[in-house]
């Protein structure tokens, strides 16, 4: 496996005119995945020839290795806990992957001296896109809060780096992870505390961003000091729990009409919009997508209200 440089090669015309490519989402427990709807209504939208499936695995097996070898393999998107593991599969690795850490999508490329699968990251890709929308004024001279120091954090970390955004506070109960995690972004100027109650001691400008990259369950209302999200300043709140539709972040940041909010599913959607233009080279038919995903989203809680 290489780390790629430079591109000099095209998004596979997809030796497919002439038959379908196969994209799959490789992951563990992923039964309940939306990206089949995104996708799948895009490829149908532009008449594209693919189509997409879920492969679950526990691990990176012979089974995905047997799929992404297949001549027709257009491309996939990779969720937990493979995104580590997947690099050992692929021919090379995109810089923002590497910066990342992680490979969430492969796309099958043609290259001179044949066929390669190359390693790249879009979730960083649907948090910048989501903070991009919230319109904030002057958000490189604000503090943003990355609650978290996994995977998905270090997504938010690259995704605010692209921005400008220098000041950035980490927050995670084990501070040697959050201390790896920030010496992996040296663009950044980073703080790390342990809890949230301290983002307002150590932050020099206001809060204006912030990214929640850990389970719910692990951030209740009641640990959310007000003092977080009731400043003066308008600001943006990215979520990325799927579950519940309302977290307790989002519940606080919802009673501050100055804060906008993205949920999950909003990340979701905008990095699925990256991986669809990667695999295909065209623009991908947002509002089409998004529609298909909320239909689905809505037949699965008609048919279980406790969704």
């Amino acid at each position: 496996m290489t780390i790629l440089t430079k591109t000099t090669y095209g998004a596979a015309e997809n030796a497919s005119d002439k038959q379908e490519l196969s994209f799959y989402i490789f992951g563990n427990n992923i039964s309940h995945s939306l990206s089949p709807q995104l996708h799948n209504s895009g490829f149908a939208k532009l008449r594209y020839p693919g189509h997409y499936t879920i492969h679950e695995t526990i691990a990176v097996d012979e089974t995905v290795e047997r799929l992404i070898r297949q001549p027709n393999f257009g491309g996939a998107s990779v969720t937990f806990p493979h995104k580590l593991q997947i690099g050992k599969l692929v021919d090379v690795i995109t810089p923002r992957a590497v910066s990342v850490g992680a490979v969430n999508t492969i796309i099958a490329k043609e290259s001179p001296s044949g066929r390669i699968l190359e390693g790249d990251n879009t979730d960083w890709s649907g948090i910048r896109s989501c903070i991009v929308k919230s319109q904030l004024p002057n958000i490189e001279t604000s503090t943003a809060v990355v609650v978290g120091a996994g995977g998905a954090a270090r997504a938010a970390c690259y995704a605010l780096q692209t921005l400008k955004v220098k000041d950035v506070i980490i927050v995670n109960r084990t501070q040697p992870k959050a201390e790896e995690m920030a010496a992996h972004f040296p663009e950044l100027s980073t703080h790390i505390c342990t809890n949230l109650e301290d983002v307002s001691k150590i932050a020099s400008t206001p809060v204006r961003v912030i990214v929640a990259c850990i389970p719910a369950d692990d951030l209740t209302e009641d640990k959310i000091p007000a003092s977080l999200l009731s400043g003066e300043e308008s600001g943006v709140l990215v979520e990325m729990a799927y579950r519940p539709l309302e977290t307790g972040l989002m519940k606080v940041a919802s009673r501050y009409s100055t804060w906008r909010v993205f949920r999950g599913m909003d990340v979701l959607k905008e990095q699925a919009y990256a991986q669809f233009e990667l695999w295909t080279g065209q623009n991908a038919p947002t509002e089409v997508m998004a529609e298909a995903m909320e239909a689905e989203l809505k037949r699965r809680r008609l048919a279980n209200p406790a969704l």
